[in-house]
């Protein structure tokens, strides 16, 4: 079966830069709804990471609430690790997304839990209390690396069940050969 027109011109334009679009800008304002983003995560987690459950619920104020359940100490009840978006990425220089976690009271056995997920898949990086998460390595490893170079801007925020991505992208106008 033949992939539809618009597939066709798309990948052509992605062949050479977009050429003939040069000098395009767009914004687009994305909330994405807690169940889907959920799904969208759980579905993507590397075998080898000791996640039974997991389950994501933004709140206002740019809080992410992140309930999991480790299958090595499953006698563990659900950890629920409340993160804040604490770092927006800088495009190009710096494509990285820093989450703090500020969860408090973490019981020391929660604490120890906390150290199975130190073998984080490439493009998370867990430092104390500050999760990195790298745009470029991630748009890499889904199929989506050819994205960043026309990233301008990513921003995000929440509000109550939902994680809202701003994004902006452009086009450089490069000379016509």
């Amino acid at each position: 079966m033949d992939e539809p027109l618009w597939v066709s011109l798309l990948r052509e334009q992605r062949a050479t830069n977009f050429a003939d679009i040069a000098g395009a800008h767009a914004s687009v304002t994305l909330p994405i709804d807690d169940r889907l983003l959920t799904r969208l995560i759980a579905s993507r987690l590397p075998p080898s990471l000791p996640i039974k459950d997991l389950d994501l619920h933004a709140v206002a104020g740019n809080e992410i609430v992140v309930r999991l359940r480790l299958s090595r100490v499953s006698f563990l009840p659900p950890l629920a690790i409340r993160v804040a978006i604490e770092r927006q990425p800088i495009l190009p220089a710096s494509p990285v997304l820093v989450l703090r976690i500020v969860s408090e009271k973490l019981s020391a056995l929660a604490g120890t839990a906390l150290r199975f997920l130190e073998a984080l898949p490439e493009g998370l990086r867990l430092e104390q209390n500050l999760l990195h998460v790298d745009l470029a390595v991630m748009l890499a490893r889904y199929g989506a690396g050819q994205l960043l170079p026309y990233l301008t801007a990513v921003e995000l925020t929440t509000a109550e069940g939902r994680i809202i991505v701003a994004a902006s992208l452009a086009v450089r106008d490069t000379e016509r050969r």
